[in-house]
């Protein structure tokens, strides 16, 4: 895939879950986009700054007086550079400048061959797409997009599939961090959390090079 294509992905996916944390329409400014910019640029994964932002506003929820939201994804940056630290020192004797695509696509291969043999029965139903992975895998060059297609429809899948149990439990949580939010709101935020944590809870692996 083309270097600004990922670069969009990158952005795109930080500025998605920004918004479903946030619970609430917001445009990002130049600040934020320089920042994300700036994680792009230090080589941070996507998972690591997915969880600092998670980190941020859980400490954010603490200290915020009257359920004041975050104004700026500026607020996040504490949290994602420590998490990158934290990140970098678990990989030690990883090459500084990140990790080579074919080695990260060696990467996502051996999570999904560890799934397709070790996955639990509830998530049967994702088999397919992660034997058309692990076939895309295979390739010579792997294309990135196609890759993206089928994270894309693992969670289509979930969305689908995911027990009703599990929903509800997602649902419940979203409605006390984000009660007085619209309805809609409250669904598309509850849709987001919920594939992130049926894939949390089941080790559904991602599929595109920029959670690695």
């Amino acid at each position: 895939m083309p270097r600004r294509e990922d670069k969009s992905f990158y952005f795109q996916e930080i500025a998605r879950f920004f918004f479903s944390l946030r619970g609430a329409p917001f445009v990002l400014s130049s600040r934020d986009m320089v920042t994300i910019a700036s994680w792009e640029e230090k080589r941070i994964p996507l998972h690591v700054v997915l969880e600092g932002m998670e980190r941020a506003f859980e400490r954010y929820k603490k200290r915020a007086a009257g359920g004041r939201r975050m104004s700026s994804l500026s607020f996040c940056e504490p949290e994602i550079l420590k998490a990158g630290a934290e990140f970098r020192d678990r990989g030690i004797g990883r090459p500084e400048r990140g990790e080579s695509r074919e080695r990260k696509r060696k990467r996502i291969r051996a999570e999904v061959k560890r799934f397709l043999e070790s996955s639990p029965p509830k998530a049967g139903f994702l088999g397919d797409v992660y034997r058309e992975a692990l076939a895309v895998l295979g390739r010579r060059s792997a294309p990135e997009d196609a890759l993206e297609r089928l994270d894309a429809k693992v969670e289509d899948l979930i969305t689908r599939e995911a027990d009703a149990a599990f929903r509800a439990e997602v649902e419940k949580r979203v409605g006390a961090d984000f009660g007085g939010h619209p309805p809609e709101e409250l669904r598309r935020i509850a849709a987001i959390e919920m594939v992130k944590r049926w894939r949390e809870r089941h080790r559904v692996p991602y599929l595109s090079t920029f959670y690695y």
